[in-house]
């Protein structure tokens, strides 16, 4: 009896998986048939022309901009900008200098003037105490007097 139920059991396990089999072969030739109606499909062959028209177009536009030169007009704009980048730093450096020398010899006759200003001129090494000047005396009378107010406590 423990045979019959073993090779029962056998079947049934092999009788799913045929089942299993046969659905999954099913599911893919179901698959395979709506791919195929898609790809015959007139809004797929419209897409796909479009797609190729894209292409060519682009591929065209490609090709134009080759052969326009526009990466030679590009380098070329580029090796002009640096020339006049280095023209102009240089001209900046030397416009520097010029700047720095005016400054040395501004500083130069300032130090100069300085320098040959009289000696009486100069503040005193040490100030001699002089009794300054008074001021007029202003007049000493008590300001007036405002009533005080009384706070309560």
């Amino acid at each position: 009896m423990t045979q019959e139920v073993n090779q029962e059991q056998e079947e049934k396990k092999e009788g799913f998986f045929d089942k299993l089999k046969d659905l999954a072969e099913k599911a893919e030739d179901l698959i395979e048939d709506t791919a195929g109606k898609v790809k015959e499909s007139e809004t797929f062959k419209k897409a796909e022309e479009l797609f190729d028209k894209a292409e060519d177009y682009v591929e065209a536009k490609v090709d134009e901009l080759q052969k326009s030169g526009v990466k030679e007009k590009l380098r070329g704009f580029a090796d002009k900008m640096e020339e006049k980048a280095e023209d102009i730093m240089d001209k900046a450096r030397e416009k520097g200098k010029d700047l720095a020398e005016k400054a040395a010899d501004m500083a130069d006759n300032l130090a100069e003037k300085l320098a040959k200003k009289p000696a009486a001129e100069a503040a005193p090494e040490a100030p001699v105490a002089e009794a300054a000047p008074e001021a007029p005396a202003a007049e000493t009378t008590p300001p007036a007097e405002t009533p005080a107010t009384e706070t309560p406590a």
